[in-house]
């Protein structure tokens, strides 16, 4: 980054992709996100790789050097050329977050396990959920 007078500094271009469509879709100076190793921060020149990610946050931070925080779930990150390329299953803007929605959504993935017992995919299946409800309440309260 150039701090001289008329410089500017250079940015990425960010694609959040869900299968509903674009989430966030425009100039971005950083980005980080969770991979399943560790999270990975992204700025502009970052050398090409792909990733895959885990239930987390993806935190923007806009040439303006404004932030944004999106609850994500599983899927994969790519970047090449400046070019960064997130698909997820789900995301959410922290701000957008309906918390008594996800509350909701918490009870009945915790009543999901319980009623479980012997059988895995719907154990596999509530778990997933409570993963999800816990990171967009986690999300919604950080903003």
């Amino acid at each position: 980054m150039s701090t001289a007078v008329g410089t500017e500094r250079r940015t990425l271009s960010l694609r959040l992709l869900t299968p509903e469509g674009p989430v966030f879709d425009g100039a971005a100076y950083m980005v980080i996100a969770p991979s399943i190793q560790g999270e990975v921060g992204i700025l502009p020149r970052h050398a090409a790789f792909i990733a895959q990610l885990r239930v987390g946050d993806v935190r923007v931070t806009l040439p303006d050097d404004t932030k944004q925080v999106f609850a994500t779930t599983t899927g994969f990150i790519s970047v090449e050329d400046d070019n960064v390329l997130v698909l997820v299953e789900q995301a959410e803007l922290a701000s957008d977050i309906d918390v008594p929605r996800a509350q909701a959504a918490l009870q009945r993935a915790e009543q999901g396990i319980a009623e479980a017992g012997d059988d895995a995919l719907a154990r596999t299946t509530a778990e997933g959920a409570l993963r999800r409800a816990q990171n967009r309440l986690r999300v919604a309260e950080g903003q």
